[in-house]
């Protein structure tokens, strides 16, 4: 990180000596960025190293701008220590959370605070060419407005629903744009490296760093939005699979011959529990007279209706908001059963627009896992809303910037 703080390339451009303290001050600054802040003894507790030299390293970077003083910590016998941290405002990071109707973007501070306004737009653009050319023109505007240089930003992170190849970061399905992939795209426009990741991934990325998953070695993270996806945290780890597509758990099969889901088979558990699942089941039955506080928050325009209109409806106790969350929550506990067998994790997250239901979800899922799970196994898991509901993808897309640069920086010295 600190060749990428400073623009330069330390590997022909310094001594091994000068390499080997390139290499402390970059784990200096990781370990800044990922606990706050830090103190000296502490630092050279870690880094096996002398007190006065941990001193030199951070002096070097407090004159380079990159770390600051931040006070004194706790004495435990003798001077209290001084604390450091990374100076937030040295670089920024841009983020982008692309969902199938809703598009929101920012710009992030090495303290993960938002330095500009969250742009958030709907998009019911079919046309993908038009989808990113709006992206472009609202980016632009927003980058004009802070003025900052290139050189202030390390780089773009972008979650985006769909199938993206772990190590290659290309995306399967009509995500190109003039025949380049997204990244390709979004690095030939503003010469930045570039980042995408998977949605619910960047979910599990962003619990992990800020939310109820961080410190945590087990964590399944799933995002009920237009469809179903599942972030995995295994082992303390991201969990990837061989191809980068582990976590479809929206296409497991919980009804026998059921619906016809968009990835061509039927019974889908995405056809019964997503948010899209759940705005045709409105829709349907709306039509065949169902009385119902939808119908009236939406004139009897079926095509209106969204989730936070049925999220809406179910907070003043409409009888059909809640049949639908329910039914919805009866099918997840019957497949995350499945998941708490296979994974025994200590905490799953449900996050997503469709986890605005709260308990009114929680509550028929627990009840199918009564059903279908061993109490045992069961009993070791807690299952929460995500507190970070609302920006745990922009706050995930930044942690997988710095993630994904903190790793190049560590195979640069290697």
């Amino acid at each position: 990180m600190l060749n990428l703080l400073l623009q330069t390339d330390f590997r022909n451009k310094v001594s091994n000596t000068d390499l080997k303290k390139n290499r402390q001050q970059s784990f200096i600054i990781e370990y800044l960025y990922q606990n706050g802040h830090s103190s000296n003894p502490e630092l050279a507790k870690l880094l096996n190293m002398s007190s006065p030299t941990i001193n030199k390293l951070l002096s070097e970077l407090v004159n380079l701008g990159i770390v600051q003083e931040l006070g004194y910590g706790v004495s435990i016998g003798g001077r209290r220590p001084n604390l450091y941290g990374i100076n937030p405002n040295v670089k920024y990071i841009i983020s982008i959370d692309i969902d199938c109707r809703m598009i929101k973007m920012g710009v992030f501070n090495l303290q993960n605070e938002a330095v500009s306004d969250i742009i958030t737009y709907f998009d019911n653009v079919k046309n993908k060419k038009q989808v990113f050319e709006e992206i472009f023109k609202r980016l632009d505007d927003l980058l004009v407005r802070l003025d900052f240089k290139t050189s202030q930003y390390l780089g773009i992170g972008i979650s985006l629903p769909g199938l993206i190849e772990a190590k290659t970061g290309k995306t399967y399905g009509d995500l190109l744009i003039d025949g380049l992939s997204l990244e390709e795209a979004f690095n030939k426009r503003y010469k930045l490296p570039v980042f995408t990741e998977n949605d619910s991934r960047v979910m599990a990325i962003g619990e992990q760093a800020f939310g109820a998953a961080r410190n945590k070695e087990n964590v399944l993270c799933i995002n009920i939005c237009d469809g179903i996806g599942m972030g995995m945290i295994v082992n303390g780890k991201i969990y990837e699979g061989k191809s980068g597509f582990a976590g479809e758990l929206g296409h497991i099969n919980v009804v026998e011959d059921g619906l016809l889901c968009t990835c061509g088979k039927k019974g889908c558990l995405e056809t019964v529990a997503s948010g899209t699942a759940l705005i045709q089941y409105a829709q349907n039955g709306i039509s065949s007279g169902k009385q119902s506080l939808i119908a009236e928050m939406v004139n009897n325009n079926i095509d209106e209706i969204h989730v936070s209109t049925i999220i809406e409806a179910l907070e003043n106790g409409d009888a059909f908001a809640i049949e639908l969350i329910s039914q919805a929550g009866t099918y997840l506990g019957k497949g995350i059963a499945g998941l708490i067998h296979i994974f025994n994790p200590e905490t799953i997250i449900i996050g997503g627009k469709v986890a605005s239901a709260k308990h009114f979800l929680l509550d028929p899922i627990q009840q199918s896992l009564n059903k279908y799970t061993i109490h045992r196994i069961k009993q070791d898991t807690e299952i929460i809303v995500s507190s970070l509901e609302g920006k745990v993808k922009l706050l995930g897309a930044v942690a997988m910037v710095m993630n994904k640069l903190f790793e190049k920086e560590r195979e640069l010295f290697t």
